[in-house]
């Protein structure tokens, strides 16, 4: 008796005639198309919800994904022979009234929210220990500047200053790792410290010092006591510690002196009460075993299937060139290009090559949980392989194919240099469909390929470009462009049957770091023109336009989608990190020229830039 439930059965497509499904090789795509757009019909209805993590709709997504492993006839790697693998992930992290950061000898009452307040990422624990002031708690090499010079963090509460001097940007305008919450944390952390307080620098022309809001959902934890403290009662602590005032120390500090010194006397006790609230998710596994002396190497090819569930928009919205705040009830993030798109290019994927011979190196087929709350379901896979990652060839990860333009067939490739055949693999595989390949240097932190790169296996990241639809509840399956996608799910297969199949494995190549943005850095935002840029190098000068935002600051000024822009205030931009540092010194209201060719001819526009919001 078939127990599988019959809206999955209904759904399930049995293999066609072994003619079509060597579409590979033969380009009939009819059946691939239609079955690529089925499967993200499904993926990406109402139905499922979004997709979240820890919802009902998850499951189903996870279920359809095993029914159609199996009709493939993938062997069950997994947990007891099964199709998943298993992982606890915390849903929510609650803030409790039990919270409390007392400094001996301050006689004012502090609360909860108003002078101090856990950050999501504090771990549940109480601490005491003696204050020291660290500067911005930064270490820097190349700087030559070090918070922690000649300070002893043993057993210590670090103090220390958000961010980092204004005047660190680098020439790609991204906050270097050192400016990071992470960093800085575990600065303090690795040097012996009990517990880190966080406070905001002076505040500019406008801004206010605001606490940070204790968001509940995906927050990791660093292991150590993390408290944002407010400015007034960061200043009460260096009163009693007999030092200057904290707008006196971040000034000779951003001047370069140095103003690290421990607190006479100050001491300080209290507990990050936080209750997380963990369930168990799963990754979905299929293993093709490969055949001949390199049967015990393997190719994973992965993409993830949760996306962001029933949730307020995150999108930025625009009227008459400016961001306006509005305030909005949940609704259903489908997801149909993020990244039900991928999981179906991993279905057929998986079908094509089951029906050759069998590859001389396993195949193993990934379908990764927990994604958008920050890759862990492809972490968790790293650090508990189903196949030996030694042996690990290389690693494939779909993650929004499904939206190529209708000019163009661009397709973006993340990390194409990291193995040195990837680029003879991806010719080869373009060539025969009309696709025009957008390598780019970064192998990219966004994805599921990123833990592997950290473990230098050869990845790639198949992307067929931003739209104005991502992470919004648009996203929608009516949008996906089917015969664009089967395109890209035969490419990606047959860059699959040659690393399964090839004698030689690839070798992982380290990117020149001159070629990439800082190491590890995420974009600051203070100012923004409400427009997705293109990332990959398709050859072609300036940086592509993928989308505009209506009402936005480019809308507003005429930009399009399609347009290139190569230059910015005179300065030449030539991708999308160009085009970031491009406007890391301006403010919200500054007025800039950009240059952009459209239809051959380059037209200058005046964009007033919005605040980031």
């Amino acid at each position: 008796m078939n127990t599988t439930p019959l809206h999955l059965r209904l759904r399930t497509i049995r293999p066609m005639l072994l003619a079509c499904l060597l579409f590979v090789l033969t380009g009939c795509t009819t059946g691939l198309e239609e079955r690529f757009q089925s499967h993200i019909d499904y993926l990406a209805s109402d139905e499922l919800e979004g997709r979240g993590v820890g919802t009902k709709g998850l499951e189903l997504a996870a279920d359809y994904i095993e029914a159609q492993f199996k009709e493939i006839g993938l062997q069950p790697p997994g947990d007891d022979g099964s199709y998943f693998q298993s992982f606890p992930i915390t849903l929510a992290r609650k803030l409790t009234e039990n919270s409390y950061l007392t400094v001996a000898a301050d006689s004012a009452p502090r609360q909860l929210k108003k002078d101090f307040t856990p950050f999501p990422f504090s771990s549940n624990q109480s601490m005491e220990g003696d204050v020291i002031f660290c500067g911005y708690g930064i270490t820097a090499e190349d700087k030559k500047h070090d918070d922690f010079l000649h300070m002893d963090a043993k057993g210590k509460v670090v103090l220390m200053l958000r961010g980092k001097p204004a005047d660190w940007e680098d020439d790609g305008g991204f906050m270097r790792d050192f400016g990071s919450f992470r960093n800085k944390i575990y600065n303090a952390k690795d040097r012996g410290a009990v517990a880190v307080l966080i406070v905001n620098q002076t505040p500019q022309a406008g801004e206010t010092d605001k606490l940070f809001d204790f968001d509940q959902h995906g927050a990791a934890d660093y292991g150590i006591p993390a408290f944002h403290v407010s400015r007034e009662y960061a200043q009460a602590m260096l009163d009693l510690g007999g030092t200057d005032s904290l707008e006196e120390l971040q000034r000779r500090n951003d001047a370069g002196s140095y103003v690290s010194i421990a607190l006479a006397h100050v001491k300080v006790s209290g507990h990050a009460a936080i209750e997380k609230n963990k369930a168990p998710t799963q990754n979905v596994v299929g293993l093709l075993p490969g055949r001949g002396p390199l049967k015990d190497e393997y190719v994973v090819i992965g993409a993830h299937y949760d996306h962001l569930g029933l949730t307020r928009p995150m999108m930025r919205k625009f009227k008459d060139g400016k961001i306006v705040k509005e305030k909005s009830s949940p609704q259903i993030h489908n997801g149909a290009d993020d990244n039900a798109s991928g999981v179906s290019g991993l279905i057929e994927i998986a079908r094509a090559l089951s029906a050759q011979k069998g590859p001389r190196r396993g195949v193993l087929f990934v379908a990764f949980s927990a994604e958008e709350t920050g890759l862990h379901g492809s972490n968790y896979y790293v650090k508990h392989p189903l196949v030996p990652q030694p042996d690990t060839v290389a690693m494939l990860n779909l993650d929004m194919i499904g939206r190529m333009p209708t000019t163009g067939n661009i397709l973006e490739v993340f990390g194409a240099n990291s193995g040195d055949t990837f680029e003879s693999y991806l010719t080869k595989a373009a060539k025969p469909l009309g696709i025009k390949i957008a390598p780019s240097p970064d192998t990219g932190g966004r994805s599921d390929h990123a833990p592997f790169v950290r473990e230098q296996v050869p990845s790639m990241h198949f992307f067929t470009g931003q739209h104005s639809d991502y992470h919004k509840p648009t996203d929608d399956a009516h949008k996906i462009n089917a015969k664009a996608g089967a395109k890209v799910i035969r490419l990606v297969s047959q860059v699959a049957s040659d690393l399964a199949s090839s004698p030689a494995r690839p070798k992982f190549q380290e990117v020149a770091q001159d070629k990439l943005p800082t190491p590890g850095g995420t974009p600051t935002y203070r100012v923004v023109m409400g427009l997705a840029p293109g990332y990959g190098d398709d050859g072609t000068a300036g940086m592509k336009v993928e989308a505009v935002n209506p009402q936005g600051p480019a809308d507003v000024a005429g930009i399009k989608a399609g347009d290139r822009i190569i230059s910015i205030s005179g300065k030449k931009v030539s991708n999308v990190y160009d085009y970031m540092a491009s406007t890391r010194s301006n403010n919200p209201g500054d007025t800039v020229v950009v240059v952009v060719v459209r239809d051959g001819r380059e037209i200058s526009l005046k964009v007033t830039l919005s605040g980031a919001g």
